[in-house]
């Protein structure tokens, strides 16, 4: 049977048991009966199923006929001939002979079940069987009726009456009743000697088609929804051991790129959903919106002036938000979807909902988990033998003999020859990133509830180590509840629902991973023979200042984080009438954040008589209120369906941001008082954004075949200046189920599901922060004039700058084949953004250097999406399901009037109908001169040579945008459970070799001076030139930090095509190994569930990329971590 038709039996059958349930005055009868009327009706059918002939019979009819697809799957090839025939007799003979019957719901409604006993006879009991009793409801709480109720492994059993209840004789006080239904998941129950098992839930079985699809505000299902979501249910979520539901969410969606800034677990993270819509670069342009649980989350805090310790000025506000708490996440593209958001969906929106009460018992989850942490790889870097070795050879290459032990001018760039151990190695990849970082996560739950009423109440904790040296750790808990209700009659609905979440990050100031890839391999040891820090003095020198800063003095230069963020959001709806009702949600988000960073005078080096002690704290409040009344109408017109609302949207959002400094303290004792600190510098900001719209929606649904869905709204924003501060915004989505046609179902009868959509519709943006429409001034730091602090434009005033443009479309079809067990949707889309706004450029000498305005250029994203879902095995013991993604991506710049890019002269290798994201211009080398020893370029007339003058060199194009794809399986067998996630990303990448960490200074030199002892380079760079003649493939060192050409022509070899290596990788992102021990074994315990499981991430990568990751791509940053967890779950 087609899925459409199961669709609609369900709803209609959900309707009608609320109504038996309301009215108790229909009882469940067995065959037909005065209760349906015994219409006289023809219709022919050869060699069909025998679902697509009791559709027929329900059309002709009027009678509607509930039946499983399922059950009804052996019978395909059926026939009937039916003239001015009763419609009992025609039941009659589809289905006694098959083992099937039916029962009366109402005077239109009946339902197609297995022939069963009604009761099993009495004469079979005895002293050890019992007569068991119970109801079974569904999720809602209203009852199942002619549910199958029988004894597991036998033939005997009942059905449920009009109110769910059963009534079975002569069961074993050990046996166990298997309860089934149409649209219902089997369930098993233990009875463990009890007469009376009370009130029994089924959950509904949905297929993937029908499973709810969040639209923010209005909700739809797979098969009936005109626009793309997607949606990642909370299992594939809460499975992973990490901290950030966007890392949980990489891969898993095209076209969707999030890049972590760092393995640290409240880094920030990038995300971008089909490209870059705005010329400008930065990022908060072209995030998509963010919504948990109605309340607009921003993705990243910055802290302005001030530092979040580890995270340095940006923290992941994302990670105040539990995995473990996560129902699902809706990711929103299309204008069909977001224009309904208006303005603030022209990125896409993130629809993160979390779990909330159900109908049951009272039931506790407990989940407690253990795991381990680690770099999963080190660069091959100098040994001592081969680093000093490189250092001599640097000073040779400058006509220098280089400095040793008897040298009188030691120095900060000679330490390592002059001072340091010759024969000393210590391996600071190990030291200062080889530790095992242990991490501790409990959850625990308590949810259940009745039919109007139901609650949940959870917590969280967890502590997680760092891979650094140091005591360093991050905490997270959180507490969280949820209470949800409706009248008796239904009418009325009510839920409220909050969290609180505080995190606390302790750790040193800085990330280690710089130090352990450039310091030299022969440093000093960290600690002296009696335990103390180690500073290297000179032995021959007079001043025993030491010749390095000990990294592990940065152990002493704290920063404590404490994070909250209290969470909120109700609901209230009312059922004025049978098609009008009233909805009104609210919500609120409040984040504080305060980081205390200190730097104790005993960092420093005790020689250093100037060395003074610093502090500063850095605090952050952001809050965000929205509230949405709304009107919604659904009834049916005609044979179709129209639902509509109405509604408005009021969020008011506002910043804070504070940071004070003292620097100058002589005692460690005062530091956290910045009353006493000699010289203190603070800043402040505060910001405000107001937000309101009005917005509408139209749909109609025909017969389930063709459905049209239109939006509108128009938005009030507080970032434009009088007579801009509105606009308008629209989408009409278009879909056509061509499967529910009558010539598909014959001619193609293994497409079990077919549609097509179209959208088209338009969004903006107001992404340029606030008041930018009028002229801003900012103080100068530490500058007085006259003993008066001076200030300073920030921009020329301009009141008429507006709305962004961005313009959507897309065309797709989804398809589904063998009833459903393999979809596949395939999406064409494409993006215009016009009227961008941007800066330009102004003389300095008119005080302020830039003005926004709306600049000219036009852009285009376009790309495809492939989505792929199959259940390739399903038995009463195994299962096996496979889904997989991909995507791509196009751009290019449209039209470029005023020959601007974010406020500079446009590239000149960017030009109209060219991409303008997604790729890098590179200078074309030639490797290195044989002669000279220097990197050498084409240069505008196609010569090769060593020029340094980057504006005389021709270029090339590299493409760097990543094209990824995303396989997941899942196998089940009897209890034992495994899904793994491989994540395939083609990309092009920074050559390590060339990371700003490597050539901020030449290959060759040193420097040892506070934060600053590089020197150490990898082994791939002994490739270079050493005498003229050779054939190298990287320029020649030098001892000296900046020389010219090489520090020149190093820079121009990082802008090159040496400067980009393909940096494609395959990553098993994520595996999940569990086992639930069976019910019959911890039943005696009380126990509803016990289940054991491993979770892994990013276990194993396969790349060429040499670098520490080829995700973050940077050498200076911790690189995401491998995380192997165990843990239980508990059920009472």
């Amino acid at each position: 049977m087609p899925v459409t038709v199961r669709l609609r039996n369900r709803i209609l059958y959900l309707s009608s048991v609320f109504i038996l349930s309301m009215q108790l005055c229909f009882p469940a009868n067995a065959q037909g009966n005065a209760d349906v009327p015994d219409k006289r009706i023809s219709l022919s059918a050869r060699n069909t199923s025998l679902g697509f002939i009791l559709k027929k019979v329900s059309k002709i009819s009027g009678i509607i006929i509930f039946f499983s697809t399922e059950e009804l799957a052996p019978f395909t090839n059926v026939s009937v001939n039916a003239r001015d025939r009763l419609f009992s007799d025609i039941m009659h003979e589809l289905l006694d002979n098959r083992g099937l019957s039916y029962v009366v719901v109402n005077s239109k409604t009946i339902t197609i079940t297995r022939k069963t006993p009604l009761h099993v006879p009495a004469s079979t009991t005895s002293d050890t069987t019992i007569s068991v009793s119970g109801k079974v409801i569904n999720e809602k709480g209203l009852p199942v009726i002619a549910a199958s109720v029988a004894i597991t492994g036998t033939s005997k059993g009942t059905t449920t009456d009009q109110d769910g209840t059963f009534v079975i004789n002569g069961v074993s006080r050990s046996a166990s009743l298997t309860i089934s239904s149409v649209s219902f998941l089997t369930q098993q129950i233990q009875i463990r000697g009890r007469s009376n098992l009370g009130v029994i839930p089924l959950k509904e079985y949905v297929s993937d088609l029908d499973e709810t699809v969040v639209k923010g505000y209005y909700n739809t299902t797979k098969r009936l929804n005109t626009g793309t979501v997607i949606t990642l249910k909370g299992r594939e979520i809460n499975q992973q051991p990490v901290s950030n539901p966007l890392i949980a969410m990489m891969g898993r969606v095209p076209n969707l790129v999030i890049t972590p800034t760092s393995g640290l677990p409240n880094g920030a993270v990038n995300i971008q959903l089909r490209g870059q819509n705005s010329l400008s670069t930065g990022s908060f342009r072209s995030e998509p919106l963010i919504i948990v649980d109605g309340v607009p989350y921003p993705n990243t805090l910055k802290a302005g002036s001030g530092s979040f310790g580890l995270v340095r000025s940006q923290l992941s506000a994302l990670s105040f938000v539990n995995v473990n708490d996560i129902e699902q996440i809706d990711v929103l593209s299309d204008a069909d979807a977001t224009s309904i958001y208006g303005s603030r969906g022209g990125n896409g929106v993130i629809l993160i909902t979390t779990k909330k009460g159900k109908v049951g018992a009272t039931s506790i989850n407990i989940s407690l988990s253990t795991g381990i942490s680690q770099v999963s790889k080190k660069l091959d870097l100098l040994n001592t033998s081969q680093y000093l070795q490189m250092r001599r050879e640097a000073y040779a290459s400058n006509g220098i003999i280089a400095p040793d032990k008897q040298t009188q001018d030691k120095n900060y760039s000679n330490y390592d020859l002059t001072v340091w151990d010759q024969n000393g190695y210590t391996d600071w990849q190990k030291e200062f990133l080889g530790r095992t970082a242990m991490s501790y996560n409990g959850n625990v739950s308590v949810s259940g509830g009745s039919s109007t009423v139901q609650y949940l109440v959870g917590g969280n904790f967890s502590t997680q180590k760092y891979v650094f040296p140091g005591d360093n750790k991050f905490e997270n808990g959180t507490a969280n509840f949820s209470i949800s209700g409706n009248s008796e009659n239904g009418r009325f609905k009510s839920l409220l629902s909050g969290s609180y979440t505080f995190n606390t990050s302790f750790s040193n100031s800085s990330d280690f991973t710089t130090l352990a890839v450039t310091l030299a391999p022969n440093a000093p040891a960290i600690y002296t023979k009696n335990g103390t820090l180690n500073w290297e003095p000179d032995p021959t020198a007079t001043n025993k200042t030491g010749t390095w800063q000990n990294p592990y003095a940065q152990l002493l230069q704290t920063s404590l984080s404490k994070n909250n963020n209290l969470r909120g959001n109700t609901e209230f709806s009312y059922k004025i009438s049978e098609n009008i009702s009233a909805r009104v949600s609210a919500g609120y988000s409040e984040i504080r954040t305060r980081n205390l960073g200190i730097t104790p005078i005993a960092s420093f080096d005790p020689a250093d008589t100037t060395a003074r002690g610093a502090s500063s704290l850095t605090s952050l409040l952001n809050k965000s209120f929205t509230f949405d009344p709304q009107i919604n109408y659904s009834g049916q017109i005609g044979e179709g369906k129209l639902d509509g609302l109405i509604g408005v949207t009021i969020q008011n959002q506002g910043q804070e941001n504070e940071t004070i400094s003292g620097t100058g303290y002589t005692s460690d004792a005062l530091l956290k008082s910045f009353v006493v600190a000699p010289s203190t510098y603070s800043t402040n900001n505060t910001s405000e954004y107001r937000y309101a719209a009005i917005f509408a929606r139209l749909s109609y649904n025909w017969q389930n075949k063709y459905l049209v869905n239109l939006t509108g709204r128009r938005d009030g924003s507080s970032r434009f200046g009088p007579g801009y501060q509105f606009g308008n915004f629209w989408s009409t989505g278009l879909a056509w189920i061509f499967t529910e046609e009558e010539p598909v179902k014959t001619k193609l009868p293994f497409l079990s599901y077919g549609k097509l959509r179209f959208s088209i519709g338009t969004n903006g943006n107001d992404g340029i922060g606030d008041y930018q429409y009028l002229e801003l001034y900012q103080g100068l730091p530490n500058v007085t004039y006259q003993g008066i602090r001076p200030i300073r434009s920030l921009g020329v005033a301009n009141p008429d700058y507006h709305w962004e443009k961005v313009r959507k479309l897309e065309l797709s079809l989804e398809t589904g084949f063998f009833n459903d067990r393999l979809l596949f949707t395939t999406s064409f889309w494409r993006t215009r953004a016009s009227d961008q706004l941007g800066t330009y450029r102004l003389p300095s000498t008119g005080g302020a250097v830039i003005i926004i305005a709306n600049q000219h250029a036009e852009i285009q994203n376009s790309g495809w999406d492939f989505i792929l879902n199959s259940r390739n095995i399903s038995t009463k013991n195994f299962t096996w399901s496979t889904s997989a993604n991909f995507g791509l991506q196009y751009n290019k710049l449209l039209a470029n009037p005023d020959g601007l890019y974010n406020g500079y002269g446009l590239n000149r290798f960017v030009t109209v109908g060219q991409p303008f994201t997604g790729f890098a211009i590179a200078y074309i080398s030639k490797g290195v001169n044989p002669a000279t020893g220097l990197y050498q370029f084409v240069d505008a007339d196609g010569n090769v040579n060593t020029d340094k003058d980057n504006g005389n060199t021709q270029g090339m194009k590299i493409n760097t945008k990543p094209l990824t794809i995303g396989l997941s399986n899942t196998l089940s067998f009897k209890g034992f459970d495994l899904s793994f996630f491989l994540q395939f990303t083609h990309q092009a990448g920074r050559n390590y070799l060339f990371d700003y960490t490597f050539i901020s200074r030449n290959p060759g030199s040193f420097y040892s001076e506070p934060g600053q002892e590089y020197g150490n380079i990898p082994v791939e760079l002994l490739n270079n030139w050493k005498k003229p003649g050779n054939i190298a493939a990287y320029q020649k060192f030098s001892s000296e930090n900046y020389s010219e050409p090489n520090t020149l022509l190093l820079d121009k070899a990082r802008e090159s095509d040496l400067g980009w290596v393909d940096a494609s990788f395959l990553r098993l992102r994520n595996v999940a190994f569990s086992y639930s021990v069976p019910t019959h074994l911890i039943s005696k315990y009380h126990l509803q569930n016990f289940k054991v499981y491993i979770q892994g991430q990013n276990l194993l990568t396969i790349t060429n990329y040499k670098g520490l990751d080829p995700e973050t791509q940077s050498a200076s940053s911790l690189p995401l971590l491998r995380v192997l967890t165990a843990g239980i779950q508990i059920g009472l």
